[in-house]
């Protein structure tokens, strides 16, 4: 079942006992999402919690992080946050794969796994969905609640200067900056300031970047022994995906990135004459228009074979 702003707003408020999810490898969307919602539904007087995440790093954990349940505490609704499909699940999270009440998403590649869903593939961050909800149900745009969201919205469209960056976008993040954050330094502390392993990942990608297709489509693959090498976290590595298409001319960008289990994880990243979400979905996953993303159980060099496959075939589509 699919449901509008309304309907979630008037389910979350007829439930109680809630359990929020998020997705593995967490990004500021899905924590600021579940931060903002467990806020919410606790100022209007319901128990809620955030299933503990096993990869949250540090930039993000304290979203969540307050909002671990007590070992006692058993779930009478479970509520999905930015997750576009089941096997992006945390393995703590199967044992609620087929008990999903209500997902809240923003991908326009979701299945509509839940009971009941709510997609709006219109916004640039499952954020904004959040606090449209938010606000249905009457919740005060309290500091702490606009801080996770204005986090969820800022990081999913590249500090707003993403194609996904709507005018509801901007909205938003006005709202969230008079409830009273201090977007300057969140900004400062999100985009502007890097780790020396985060550097150091950069000058890796940009000094064994390959470019195909005449430099239409530009590869980089981040291995896990230069993960290892450098101490890189997911803070580190996070967007750095979007380095592929900062450089004139690329069309498609791919980063592969080599787990510690040896699965490799496909980042796509696209200007406006390709569709990101194609390619990924002729290897098995999906996403956005301008970013999507797969995974393969296979080693690098076949998800490489892969991965550039179906990126010169959907190029090849487009411009024949």
């Amino acid at each position: 079942m699919t449901l509008d702003i309304a309907g979630a707003a008037g389910a979350l408020l007829a439930a109680d006992r809630i359990l929020i999810l998020t997705h593995r490898r967490p990004d500021g969307d899905t924590t600021g999402c579940a931060g903002a919602l467990c806020r919410g539904l606790r100022q209007l007087g319901k128990t809620a919690y955030i299933l503990p995440n096993p990869d949250i790093t540090k930039r993000y954990a304290p979203m969540i992080t307050p909002c671990y349940p007590p070992e006692e505490f058993s779930p009478a609704y479970i509520v999905t946050v930015d997750i576009a499909e089941t096997k992006l699940f945390t393995d703590n999270a199967v044992i609620f794969e087929d008990k999903i009440d209500l997902a809240i998403d923003h991908h326009r590649s979701n299945p509509l796994f839940a009971a009941k869903n709510l997609v709006r593939s219109d916004a640039g961050a499952c954020a904004e969905v959040i606090y449209d909800v938010l606000l249905a149900m009457g919740v005060v745009l309290s500091e702490d609640i606009a801080e996770c969201v204005y986090i969820g919205a800022s990081t999913d469209t590249g500090c707003f200067k993403y194609s996904n960056t709507t005018a509801h976008t901007h909205a938003v993040a006005a709202s969230c900056l008079s409830a009273g954050i201090d977007g300057g330094e969140l900004n400062r502390m999100l985009f502007e300031t890097k780790s020396r392993a985060r550097f150091e990942m950069e000058r890796i990608v940009f000094d064994t970047m390959e470019f195909i297709e005449g430099g239409a489509i530009a590869l980089a693959m981040l291995w896990r022994r230069d993960i290892d090498r450098t101490g890189a976290d997911m803070d580190d590595l996070d967007s750095i995906a979007s380095l592929t298409r900062q450089i004139e001319g690329v069309e498609i960008g791919l980063t592969l990135t080599e787990n510690k289990d040896k699965t490799v994880k496909a980042s796509v990243r696209t200007t406006k004459e390709i569709d990101a979400s194609v390619i990924c979905k002729k290897l098995g996953g999906g996403g956005h228009l301008r970013a999507a993303g797969a995974s393969f159980d296979c080693g690098m060099d076949e998800a490489r074979r892969l991965i550039l496959a179906a990126a010169k075939e959907q190029y090849h589509e487009r411009h024949g």
